[in-house]
């Protein structure tokens, strides 16, 4: 494993510590911890963010097909076709 060394104010070592021995697991590993749940949150952030363009891009589509559609009634239909029966 490699080692990287990084620099930090006081005050946020010593809550990492704290959070660290609260949890029972050592400095190096919360970090670890700490990153991996970011990266999943932006992911699923990011993944979030794309089903919403594809959602809008649908909604857009469905518009402009809806205004290129010609008038109908939906009620005339159902009426010719329960006469037809």
């Amino acid at each position: 494993m490699a080692r990287v060394n990084i620099m930090l104010p006081d005050d946020l070592l010593e809550r990492i510590d704290q959070v660290a021995q609260q949890e029972g697991v050592s400095r190096s590993k919360l970090l670890r911890l700490a990153f991996v749940a970011y990266c999943q949150q932006r992911e699923a952030t990011y993944e979030y963010q794309r089903k919403q363009a594809a959602i809008e891009h649908g909604m857009t589509l469905q518009d402009s097909l809806r205004q290129k559609a010609l008038p109908w009634d939906p009620l005339k239909i159902l009426r010719a076709e329960r006469q037809a029966r």
